[in-house]
Parts: C-alpha cells; sequence; structure tokens
C-alpha cells in the first residue's frame, strides 16, 4: 500500500471508530472545539451533526470566517437553509458523513473497493467530502486527508469527555472555545494540549460593487410610476464544468415585476473566484435590465437580507428603498416554475 492510500486508510478507519462512537448521541452542532494544524497552524473547528437523526456527520469548518458564519447561521430563522442551502456550502469545510449506499458517488465507492473494505445497513457507508465557496462538494485533497483525520482523531478524545461532563467546552467568556494543539510537530504522534482561546472578530472581504453610471443617469430620468420589483439570488439547481473537475456552483439572479408578475430577467453568475466578486455583479446586472426600458422603480424587495447592503448604493441616487421581505410571493413563484422546467430539461454546462 503506498503512502497515499495508507494516508487515506487511516482516515476511514478513523471515520470507522467515530461512527461506533456515535458521539452524536450526545453532542450538538454547538458544541464546538478548535484545532491548530501542527505543521500550517491552520485552525479548524469541530462540529458533530446527527442530533436529529437526519445527516450524520462530522464537519471540521475551516478558518474563524467559516466559524463565524456557522454561528450565524445557527440564530437565523429555522428554514433559511430550505431556500438557500448555498449559505452551508459557503462555509469552508471538510466533511467526514455516513451515507446509505446509494449516497455515495462512484469515485467513493471506487476508494472503498481499493482499500479492500466493505460496509452494511444504512449510514454506514463513510464519505469524506471538501467544501468551497463557489464549487460543489468534491472529493478531499491529499492535505486535507491529513488534517480531517486530524480532526476526528481529537473527537475521539473530547466526546467521552463531554459526554462526562456536559459544560467541558463551555466557557464563562465571550467569543472563547477549546482549542486543542499539538506541542511537537509530529501530528498525531506528538503531545497535545489543550486552552480556551479568546478568538478575534473575523475581517470578511468587501463586497466589489460595481455598475454603470450612465444607466444609472437614464433611469434618473425616468418617472417612478409606484413600480416594485422583487429580486432575490439563489443557488442554480445543477453542476457547471467539466466531468471529473471540481464542479462550481452557479448563482440564478431573478426579477420579477411585482404588478404584473412579469420576469424582467435571469442570469446565472459564476462564482468560482469567491462569494464577493459574484455578489459585486448584481447591482450592475439589474440596472442594466431596469435602464432598457426605463423601468425606475419605487421599491425593490429582497427576501435575502445580504441583498439589502449590495443594492443600497447603487439605487441611492434614484431615490429607491430597498425593502426586507420574508417572502417574495411572486419571485417565489416564478422561482418554483423555473426549478420546475429545469427538472424536466436539465440544462448542460
Amino acid at each position: 500500500m503506498d503512502a497515499h492510500s495508507q494516508e487515506w486508510k487511516r482516515l476511514v478507519d478513523c471515520a470507522v471508530r467515530i461512527k461506533h462512537l456515535a458521539p452524536w448521541e450526545w453532542m450538538d452542532e454547538e458544541d464546538i472545539f478548535g484545532i491548530r494544524h501542527p505543521d500550517s497552524g491552520e485552525m479548524g473547528f469541530v462540529s458533530v451533526m446527527g442530533a436529529l437523526g437526519e445527516h450524520t456527520a462530522v464537519g471540521v469548518y475551516l478558518g474563524t470566517r467559516a466559524l463565524a458564519g456557522f454561528l450565524e447561521l445557527q440564530q437565523a430563522p429555522y428554514d433559511i437553509l430550505a431556500d438557500y442551502p448555498e449559505l452551508l456550502l459557503e462555509l469552508p469545510q471538510l466533511q467526514a458523513s455516513f451515507e446509505d449506499r446509494g449516497g455515495l458517488d462512484d469515485w467513493d465507492h471506487q476508494l472503498l473497493r481499493n482499500l479492500g473494505l466493505k460496509f452494511r445497513g444504512r449510514k454506514a457507508w463513510p464519505r469524506f467530502q471538501s467544501l468551497r465557496p463557489g464549487f460543489m462538494p468534491w472529493r478531499l485533497e491529499r492535505e486535507e486527508i491529513g488534517f480531517l483525520t486530524l480532526a476526528l482523531e481529537q473527537l475521539e478524545q473530547v466526546a467521552p469527555r463531554l459526554q462526562e461532563e456536559s459544560d467541558f467546552l463551555m466557557s464563562e467568556e465571550p467569543d472563547t472555545f477549546m482549542i486543542r494543539s499539538c506541542r511537537t510537530r509530529e501530528g498525531a504522534t506528538g503531545e497535545w494540549e489543550e486552552r480556551f482561546e479568546r478568538l478575534p472578530p473575523p475581517e470578511f472581504p468587501k463586497i466589489p460593487l460595481t455598475w454603470d453610471l450612465d444607466d444609472v443617469k437614464m433611469l434618473k430620468r425616468a418617472a417612478t410610476r409606484g413600480n416594485i420589483i422583487e429580486l432575490d439570488v439563489f443557488m442554480f439547481p445543477g453542476r457547471i464544468g467539466e466531468k471529473g473537475q471540481r464542479p462550481q456552483v452557479g448563482y440564478v439572479v431573478l426579477a420579477v415585476h411585482a404588478q404584473s408578475s412579469m420576469i424582467l430577467g435571469a442570469e446565472i453568475l459564476g462564482a468560482a473566484e469567491g462569494i464577493e466578486p459574484m455578489l459585486g455583479q448584481i447591482p450592475g446586472w439589474i440596472l442594466s435590465r431596469l435602464a432598457g426600458p426605463g423601468l425606475r422603480p419605487k421599491e425593490i424587495h429582497v427576501q435575502s437580507p445580504r441583498l439589502l447592503d449590495v443594492l443600497q448604493p447603487g439605487f441611492k441616487e434614484l431615490g429607491t428603498k430597498i425593502v426586507f421581505k420574508p417572502k417574495l410571493k411572486k419571485l417565489c413563484a416564478a422561482k418554483r416554475e423555473m426549478f420546475a422546467f429545469f427538472q424536466k430539461m436539465p440544462p448542460q454546462f
């Protein structure tokens, strides 16, 4: 067995031990602890999923930005991921999950066959994935195999202690988490220690907003007439990219005229360069769609909170109000029709 196969074998063996340990029987997703990579110093934050009996997995959120995004999702409305599952995919993370046999791709089955491993039963088949913003879940790269293995091995140490002492990971200080670090630079063979550390708020990249000033000038000459636009951006229901490569996520920008239910435009935006550059294109896109017919809106309604800050600067001169609404009925109807069409005729990219 070559070195690469040995790394995979160590990861799978560790995942099997986690399955038998079943820490989701007493751990919630919010029972988080951190690990510091012995070589790179990269931080990963370990979270156990499956307390509700649904998706049984261990996630490692990579960095304090991903941790902050996860914690924000925990405070969001309960159905937010039903409307925007991409919010979870946008958090950089590594994941070991336990699936039914049919939940694995051909590549996953081949990996287990190459290692001479077989599994039986529901949620018994280990699967390992890497999640990056702008891309669909994909198989692990070599350095990710080692980091996920370390995280699972540290979970083996932490989970039984939490079972005995339920407040083991709790700190009286805000923004403070237990972090496990290796004293030596020998990875799993070194001596690990733990301490509570206060994490500074992460810095998030700014959204590079862009639009054509000529579109704004054209719309300033148009009458408002009480037009209301419903606007949303959401994940495209399909994969983009060549077979055998990490597939990209596409984002659909959809605009609907609320009074007439007429679709003003739809566009698929890529996010391979990052979520922020993708969002930054939206003001220019909608302004150009409105400038052509001279449709100056009185209000633009959005149901995604992050569109508030994205749209407000571009529409400030026009006096257009950007209004948050929990549900956009006309847009949701158009979205359902769009998804139904894609189910009948899956798009090819």
